[in-house]
């Protein structure tokens, strides 16, 4: 028997995944001795690119494939074609007629095939993941595999404001998990993996959101010399101050805030008066209707 204690990120292995993420779910469901169950997966895609589930759905589990782009889910079904998995082309909401529940509850597997349990639900839209785990009511699905945003530190509680795309702290989505009976189990760089306390407890063993055992992302913050600085967070990570910097998801990239030559604990009067001039004259060039309502974060 696999010691509670081991660390489930010695299983990451993609078979279709991005980051490891389907060979931890299979340590998982090892260890809960489910060789056949029930999944969800909402924000599909095609049911195979970066999918968390694919390796399930090519292994006899049965469920539901959830896309609510028009294109993908064309895709989708082309893909997916065994008669125990259902596709469904929905945006999932929080309320009104597309919730989850709605969704799974008025599906053909839960009328026709009496399909009822949800050993894992996997949780995938890069904007209200959370508000749509805390709408869920009629299922308790024994596995949650959440995407969350790895650029914000983790004492910092935040939820996605609702239809936006900024993406959910792993610190507000560990204390819902908390507090409705889950316990985290592993992660990878930008997925929390949660199981059910109730049937968990003699397989693994619960990490808190801070364990250094866990890696939740980059962490960007200034020196006193006016340095960004790029760390990764979990112990031993080095850390950078690279001259061009990528913006996570966007691809775009930006210079460090302070020229080189600007980066020093103290500057005399004239560089000091030479770089906030510059400062300056870079935002009014770049950004002049910013620049205009001078409106700074302090």
């Amino acid at each position: 028997m696999t010691a509670p204690n081991e660390l489930l990120s010695s299983y990451a292995n993609n078979a279709f995944s991005q980051a490891g993420e389907d060979g931890i779910l299979r340590e998982i469901f090892a260890r809960l001795k489910i060789d056949k169950g029930t999944f969800c997966e909402f924000g599909a895609w095609d049911g195979q690119f970066l999918s968390n589930t694919h390796y399930f759905y090519k292994n006899g589990w049965s469920g539901w494939y959830i896309e609510g782009d028009r294109s993908r889910y064309e895709d989708l079904k082309r893909n997916i074609t065994e008669p125990n998995i259902e596709n469904i082309c929905a945006f999932i909401t929080r309320s009104g007629a597309d919730t989850l529940d709605k969704l799974l509850v008025n599906s053909k597997l839960y009328k026709e095939k009496n399909v009822r349990e949800l050993d894992l639900l996997s949780i995938d839209i890069d904007s209200d993941d959370l508000a749509i785990w805390k709408s869920v009511k009629e299922f308790r699905p024994k596995v949650v595999i959440i995407e969350f945003n790895p650029t914000i530190p983790i004492d910092v509680f935040f939820e996605n404001p609702l239809g936006e795309f900024k993406g959910n702290s792993a610190r507000s989505i560990y204390e819902h998990a908390q507090s409705i009976g889950y316990g985290l189990v592993a992660n990878t760089r930008c997925n929390l993996i949660f199981v059910d306390k109730s049937i968990g407890a003699a397989h693994f063993t619960f990490l808190e959101i801070d364990d250094p055992s866990l890696t939740l992302g980059d962490r960007y913050f200034f020196g006193y010399d006016g340095s960004l600085i790029v760390q990764q967070t979990g112990n031993g990570a080095e850390h950078s101050v690279p001259e061009l910097i990528r913006v996570p998801w966007s691809g775009m990239r930006f210079a460090q805030p302070v020229d080189r030559i600007f980066r020093k604990t103290s500057l005399n009067r004239p560089l000091r008066r030479l770089s906030h001039f510059l400062s300056k004259l870079r935002i009014a060039l770049l950004h002049p209707l910013i620049f205009l309502t001078r409106k700074t974060y302090k």
